[in-house]
């Protein structure tokens, strides 16, 4: 089960303009201000981050993407009334080396058909949080989905045999949601990765489990 530690704060909406700039939030977000996750594998979380990091795929680089991070992960937890609430990185958080429950945002509720998002904790979630919820909604399998930035991978989606979305399809779009729901319904040709055609060198996958979500991003760069 998964709590918030301490006193919450009051209510509040939150609506980040549509643009395409990267890293930016595009849905409508019902955001509640509070005190760090209580949550245990936020850790083990952590830990893959880091690693990810090490490769380049999650991060933050000034000569990438005007310079705004890139990346999150997210896993699925025990939630009253919402099977499919999560955890997942806060948006604009690549450019912190060591994270720890104060940089992670509970999504508990979502409705990419109205565009919204329902999420509370220390930080805002990350821009790409809405297409996490459908993988989550679509498939109750699923522990972990992590979105990475690999240029090869990007690059090479078709000849690694990925399923892309449509390129002109923007992140964190309830089109994007579409997207993911419509690939996923007609089988993927390949694992659980998906290349998003108009998300530059966006590629998202998940798993059972954080180990094997994390481990087929790390058998594709092989």
């Amino acid at each position: 089960m998964l709590i918030l530690t301490g006193k919450t704060a009051q209510y509040g909406l939150f609506c980040d303009f549509m643009n395409e700039t990267e890293g930016v939030i595009k849905f409508q977000l019902d955001f509640e201000q509070g005190r760090a996750l209580d949550y245990a594998q936020i850790e083990r979380i952590e830990r893959w981050r880091q690693r990810l990091m090490q490769l380049g795929l999650i991060g933050q680089d000034d000569e990438r993407y005007e310079g705004l991070g890139f990346g999150n992960i997210s896993h699925r937890v025990s939630y009253p009334g919402n099977p499919d609430a999560f955890v997942i990185t806060g948006t604009q958080t690549g450019h912190i080396q060591q994270m720890d429950a104060g940089h992670y945002a509970l999504v508990t509720y979502c409705d990419p058909q109205r565009n919204t998002l329902r999420a509370q904790g220390p930080v805002k979630p990350s821009s790409e949080a809405m297409t996490h919820a459908v993988i989550y909604n679509k498939l109750p399998q699923v522990e972990a989905v992590v979105h990475i930035h690999s240029p090869e991978l990007w690059q090479h989606a078709l000849q690694l045999g990925l399923a892309v979305t449509n390129p002109v399809v923007e992140y964190g779009t309830p089109q994007m949601a579409t997207e993911i729901e419509r690939i996923i319904d007609a089988g993927l040709p390949r694992g659980h990765t998906i290349s998003m055609g108009g998300h530059e060198d966006g590629v998202i996958t998940w798993g059972e489990s954080l180990d094997a979500a994390c481990n087929e991003v790390l058998t594709l760069l092989n």
